[in-house]
């Protein structure tokens, strides 16, 4: 009867109890396994039909190979991941490196849309793929010396999202120093309209209007090139420094929900606290 011998001494257990609950789900596999458990590494017992290097055979390492490939997903790529960071970014501060750990885990584990399983599924083909070519020539793999050198082209593919993360990061912190100026800078602003309404138009443009009392004062409307009798800005930069010119307490966003620019739009809530949103 082939047989097969799994070397995983972290947690042999765990290994075993994973394999037995995936062969268990499995009720039209064309195969069974028995799995003992010995001190340092799981045997894997073949079905006695099973010949060794016959397609029975080949079908159970192919299945065997993606049950393992699923499993070093779950319980080894982020430490995976960990450790390339902490490599990678061996010069940076332990709070630098925790948070690119949570850009990374937001990329590879929560993405929205079809995209995210199509991309756990090519990294669980890389792995299936390394693992049942060295099974078909090798009854035992060290299964942690195995992902240590033989899944250098997985290892890459995370080395990549990573550093898609050390990008991220800089750009996200260039982002939170820009809110910071553009904040400290309204607060150093004396308010030239209290009150501002800006009523977002259907083909992106921003209307802008004071209240009754409060007009916009000419000045502003003359260097922004707005004209008085419809006070509408027609470009996203031209709108945050009119904003910023203004330096309203409180600004009403009517229609909010038609906003192109989200990020635009965040900027606005952060930098003026006082900011209503009205869907309308």
């Amino acid at each position: 009867m082939p047989s097969l011998q799994v070397d995983h001494v972290k947690d042999i257990k765990g290994l075993a109890c994973y394999l037995e609950k995936k062969l268990q789900t499995s009720v039209q596999s064309p195969f069974r396994m028995r799995i003992s458990q010995g001190e340092d590494c799981l045997t894997i017992l073949f079905d006695g039909c099973a010949r060794k290097k016959g397609r029975k055979y080949l079908k159970t390492i192919n299945r065997l190979s993606d049950m393992l490939a699923d499993y070093i997903l779950k319980s080894y790529e982020k430490n995976i991941l960990g450790k390339i960071i902490s490599r990678i970014c061996s010069g940076f501060p332990k709070k630098d490196q925790d948070e690119i750990y949570r850009i990374a885990c937001s990329r590879l584990y929560t993405q929205s849309g079809s995209s995210l399983g199509d991309l756990i599924d090519y990294r669980r083909q890389l792995i299936s793929d390394k693992i049942s070519e060295y099974l078909k020539s090798s009854d035992k793999l060290i299964l942690e010396g195995f992902i240590t050198f033989r899944l250098g082209e997985y290892v890459r593919n995370l080395e990549i999202e990573v550093e898609k993360s050390i990008r991220q990061f800089f750009i996200e912190r260039q982002y939170e120093e820009y809110i910071n100026l553009l904040t400290a800078f309204v607060r150093m602003q004396v308010p030239r309209v209290p009150e501002l309404h800006v009523f977002v138009q259907s083909n992106g443009s921003y209307k802008v209007e004071g209240t009754r009392h409060f007009e916009i004062p000419e000045d502003i409307i003359e260097n922004f090139g707005i004209h008085a009798g419809n006070p509408v800005i027609e470009d996203d930069d031209f709108m945050i420094g009119f904003l910023l010119t203004c330096a309203p307490v409180r600004i009403f966003i009517h229609n909010a929900s038609c906003f192109r620019n989200k990020e635009l739009l965040n900027t606005i809530r952060i930098v003026f606290s006082e900011c209503v949103l009205l869907s309308e």
